[in-house]
């Protein structure tokens, strides 16, 4: 299948390149920045470009779109929400009219678990009702509904994959596990702010980018939205003893605080991707942990 990758510079972006393309799907990447890595592969182009989108989709006969790009967290412009709605809303709705007037066969939104919000106790499912905490939630939900809509509507395959936090190399912002590495590598204290008692969903981005693959591959969707995520839930005492056990020389110090985005998420049910899409996580964070910290240093020259 030949695949449009936006956001294709990002952590997911480019760990899905490589894992479509070892599938041998055909894979168009783009992104506004290549962050300096010297990836020839990669288009630069911001998500605002439409006419250079939907040149791409026509002269490379695109089938389908993974579509990554934008703000990528709630951290990221949250004291611009005008920025966050007009880049994460607009870009995928133009998006999807591309997939429409074009006849693709499949799109896939990459969306988030901060969806859910603040739910409390439970084993959240994909039918669980959504209540954005922040613009960014909300602009997710936004994109998933526009999804769907133009799914019904014109009667293309399309899901929304709801992911909880990614891990993995070429993260590069806001991860504790990256900066237990980095500060470990410079023999400095890693500080992790935090509620103790406090749940954490980590998932490996191969775990994420198989998810992806998976989506694209699955003869059908029979549902509009995915939950992803490794199934493993932690406090970030139990995160610290296992980056340890692979990282003896981390100093780490925890200081009460509030976590970056604080809803209250206790588990989340994987059977619908199980199901539907033969997707199950591979990572747990033993392991996870143990292969970021093999992929260390990060080179700046990408070969996919």
């Amino acid at each position: 299948m030949r695949v449009l990758v936006t956001g294709g510079a990002g952590l997911i972006g480019l760990a899905a390149r490589r894992i479509l393309a070892a599938q041998g799907h055909e894979v168009t990447a783009v992104d506004i920045t290549d962050f300096g890595r010297n990836d020839s592969r990669l288009i630069l182009m911001p998500l605002s470009d439409y006419a250079g989108l939907e040149r791409i989709i026509t002269e490379r006969g695109i089938e389908a779109i993974v579509h990554g790009g934008g703000i990528s967290g709630p951290v990221m412009a949250r004291d611009n929400p005008l920025l966050v709605i007009d880049v994460n809303i607009t870009a995928t709705a133009h998006l999807l009219d591309m997939a429409r007037r074009h006849q693709l066969r499949r799109f896939i939104l990459l969306s988030s678990h901060v969806v859910y919000g603040d739910v409390g106790p439970g084993t959240i499912t994909e039918e669980f009702p959504l209540h954005p905490g922040t613009s960014y939630a909300a602009s997710k939900i936004a994109g998933e509904a526009l999804v769907e809509s133009y799914s019904r509507e014109f009667g293309f395959s399309a899901a929304s994959l709801r992911l909880t936090r990614v891990y993995g190399p070429y993260r590069r912002d806001n991860c504790f596990l990256r900066s237990m590495i980095l500060d470990a590598a410079a023999g400095k204290t890693t500080v992790i702010p935090c509620d103790p008692g406090y749940l954490f969903h980590y998932i490996h981005v191969d775990d994420v980018a198989e998810a992806i693959a998976a989506s694209l591959s699955a003869p059908t969707l029979a549902r509009r939205s995915y939950n992803i995520t490794s199934g493993q839930v932690l406090t970030m005492p139990e995160v610290i003893g296992i980056a340890r056990g692979a990282l003896p020389e981390a100093r780490v110090e925890m200081v009460l605080g509030v976590d970056d985005a604080p809803d209250i998420q206790i588990d989340f049910d994987l059977a619908r991707a199980a199901a539907d899409l033969g997707w199950r996580p591979r990572f747990a964070l033993q392991r996870g942990f143990s292969a970021y910290l093999a992929a260390m240093p990060e080179t700046p020259d990408i070969a996919l």
